[in-house]
């Protein structure tokens, strides 16, 4: 079980942030981006069950710009909840609060990053970014067709869900052909199926998703 803490951005903003930390010395840090529903039990869960693996883990609370203590459900109410809130951040606000975040995993070493659904994207944009990150594991993005010409400067996988019809599966072909360096997944799943409090979770895939980061971050971390 991990506590929360916070951190500052850049820009002075200070924004809560759920750590994770491994019994034994960590193999490296861990950034873990949260869906739309906020740092909730399950990204919680998440970022413990890595720091089981030996990673201390961060899950920096991004709604903070807009509102504070947000820990949403998946009713539909939350849905439309979350997409407001998201609404009212800009990518900017967001990445200055990730990039924090993977600073502050950097105590650990060399740092990856796992992010979901709004979170996927995120993460997508960290690999992007000149910020130190080491590796990127990006679950089904909302926002990749948008942010497809940005290159990754570390090695990535994205995972996608062949029945997801937010997110299809046209787009990993797309990104696979834009960006050769990267790794496609696509499972026989529907969107959100890593989180075990969906309706649309699928263990089999959530679990060879994870086996599949858990290699990209044991070979590059």
């Amino acid at each position: 079980m991990g506590a929360f803490t916070t951190l500052t951005a850049e820009d002075g903003h200070r924004f809560a942030t759920y750590i994770a930390e491994p019994k034994a010395a960590p193999k490296g840090g861990i950034v873990v981006v949260q869906e739309i529903f906020g740092v909730n039990s399950h990204i919680r869960a998440v970022a413990d069950g890595y720091a089981a693996e030996g990673y201390y883990c961060v899950a920096p609370a991004l709604f903070d710009r807009t509102e504070r203590d947000i820990e949403l459900g998946y009713t539909a109410d939350d849905v439309a909840r979350g997409r407001e809130l998201r609404g009212r951040l800009s990518w900017a606000e967001v990445m200055k609060d990730t990039n924090t975040a993977i600073a502050a995993a950097a105590s650990a070493g060399r740092v990856g990053t796992v992010g979901y659904c709004f979170g996927g994207s995120v993460t997508w944009l960290a690999a992007c970014a000149a910020n130190g990150l080491a590796a990127a594991s990006c679950y089904y993005g909302g926002n990749w067709a948008e942010l497809a010409e940005r290159a990754p400067a570390c090695p990535a996988l994205l995972h996608f869900g062949a029945k997801d019809k937010m997110i299809p599966t046209s787009i990993a072909e797309s990104m696979k052909a834009r960006h050769p360096s990267i790794t496609t997944h696509i499972y026989d799943a529907d969107h959100g199926f890593n989180c075990d409090q969906r309706g649309t979770y699928d263990a089999f895939s959530a679990a060879l998703a994870r086996r599949r980061t858990l290699a990209l971050f044991e070979a590059v971390l």
